[in-house]
């Protein structure tokens, strides 16, 4: 055997074995991803999940719902995405969502897909967008804006209440498949919200786990957080104009003309069944009262009583014992009236600020 004829024996050689060593290393490497995957009872997918509300556009307190804008972030590692990095020439792959899907469909990945559990109406994504890391570690992006569901509101201390808000993800997937856990480097309130009624704060993040669309316990990751209101509001346009109505009240008293006193009263009582029907507009159509509500009920039978007191004064008058009337009069401005409505307030203090 001549010699060039040998050298290509021996390269030829050397390239079969070379191509049965690539082989097994990729059934190796085939091997490894498949052993790892992802999304199976014996190997969870575990999910990051990172709730940021950037904006809240409304507090619909009748219906019981907000609006917000509000940024999702979502990651997990799954070995079954991972690629070739010396071959692709880059180390991340981006995605629309569509795209994603499909690519994790073609190769029979596990995407972690998710419900928004208090959504009210449709989510209207402003961006979205996914980074696929030559390992399968997937960051999950997404900008939208919805309507959110706020069964929490309890307005028995309105306006001195403190509401709770709620932002659920809920897992598609039972927990045995898929797990969840709060990233809260990525969570809470942005800086500008755009709220002026409320003061919005306290945010955290709290997972949990709730009956999924499948029937069974799926992960939640929850951003909760409280709102309070600004009381200035309210200590001006409702609760001087209220001190202004209860000192008018006193004063009567002072007149010595019963009828007099008699038309004013009814010009009071007026003035409270506006206020109650311009307050109960801001609210659902409870079946309670609230601490507000209370008070004003409250001022209005105490100016009905008024009126009825007065008449009662007139009455005792005309009958020749003004001397009777005089002593009622002279005892209600010292102690019922004042001693009364101090009792309201701080039955109502105690009974709806006081107690949880």
């Amino acid at each position: 055997m001549n010699f060039p004829r040998f050298l290509t024996l021996c390269l030829f050689t050397v390239w079969l074995i070379s191509l049965a060593v690539g082989q097994a290393n990729a059934q190796n490497i085939l091997d490894n991803r498949l052993d790892a995957l992802a999304g199976t009872p014996e190997n969870p997918l575990e999910v990051g999940i990172g709730i940021k509300i950037d904006q809240i556009t409304n507090v619909d307190q009748k219906a019981e719902n907000y609006g917000a804008v509000v940024v999702l972030r979502v990651e997990w590692i799954d070995p079954a995405l991972a690629f070739d990095r010396e071959e692709l020439r880059r180390d991340i792959k981006v995605f629309n969502p569509r795209a994603l899907a499909d690519h994790a469909a073609e190769i029979g990945a596990v995407l972690p897909a998710f419900v928004i559990h208090n959504q009210q109406s449709n989510k209207w994504i402003h961006e979205a967008a996914a980074s696929l890391r030559y390992d399968g570690r997937v960051v999950y992006v997404e900008k939208s804006s919805l309507t959110l569901q706020a069964p929490h509101f309890d307005f028995r201390k309105y306006p001195f209440d403190t509401q709770e808000f709620h932002f659920d993800v809920v897992s598609i997937f039972p927990s045995d498949y898929v797990s969840y856990y709060p990233l809260d480097d990525f969570s809470g309130l942005g800086d500008l919200l755009g709220e002026e009624e409320w003061i919005l704060g306290g945010a955290r993040l709290e997972a949990s786990k709730v009956v999924g669309l499948s029937g069974r316990d799926s992960d939640q990751v929850a951003l909760i957080f409280e709102g309070s209101r600004h009381l200035t509001y309210y200590i001006i346009r409702v609760f001087l104009p209220m001190l202004v109505l209860i000192t008018v009240g006193w004063a009567l008293f002072f007149l010595d003309e019963y009828r007099r006193r008699i038309e004013i009263a009814g010009g009071n009582l007026l003035v409270f069944v506006a206020f109650n029907w311009a307050i109960s507009a801001d609210l659902p159509r409870l079946g309670y009262l609230t601490f507000l509500d209370f008070i004003l009920q409250c001022m209005f039978l105490m100016t009905g009583a008024l009126i009825v007191f007065n008449v009662a004064l007139r009455k005792l008058k005309v009958s020749g014992r003004e001397g009777t009337a005089r002593v009622l009069d002279n005892y209600a401005i010292k102690w019922i009236y004042p001693l009364g409505y101090a009792a309201i307030i701080a039955y109502a203090v105690f009974a709806y600020l006081l107690v949880p």
